[in-house]
């Protein structure tokens, strides 16, 4: 699994947020918009916010090869259903049955992870650190 931290300035809406995400994964522009359409899908079935300015993003697909999850933040929140204060997405763009997913996910229940994910001044590595020991096992990610 690939973790990543990207942080984003001048986002204006939701919509732009997902274009930009999908565009960090500098995947070809079929993949891309395939991962789009499927996180609008997603969203259709109702709201993936998990905390008050955190939502999470999530898809299963055999079109990638390597599950991915990104964490984004934004200078500024946008608004996503009725909350106006969004301001961190945990992306997850994962392959069928993966186990480190599972790992992962679970460790977000936990509300000091949540505030740390949502720390403006967290980069990759702490972010890599972070999961690594809130999951304690090592060599999952």
């Amino acid at each position: 699994m690939k973790i990543k931290l990207v942080k984003l300035n001048n986002i204006s809406n939701y919509e732009q947020w997902l274009q930009q995400t999908v565009s960090s994964l500098d995947l070809s522009s079929g993949l891309s918009t395939n991962l789009l359409n499927l996180l609008h899908e997603r969203d259709a079935l109702g709201s993936v916010q998990i905390s008050e300015h955190v939502i999470m993003p999530h898809i299963v697909t055999h079109e990638i090869t390597e599950s991915i999850v990104i964490v984004s933040q934004l200078s500024k929140p946008v608004s996503y259903f009725t909350s106006n204060g969004i301001n961190t997405a945990i992306y997850i763009f994962s392959c069928p049955d993966d186990s480190s997913i599972i790992l992962l996910v679970n460790c977000l229940v936990d509300e000091k992870i949540i505030s740390s994910l949502q720390d403006p001044t967290l980069s990759s590595k702490e972010l890599e650190k972070l999961f690594n020991l809130s999951v304690g096992e090592k060599d999952a990610f």
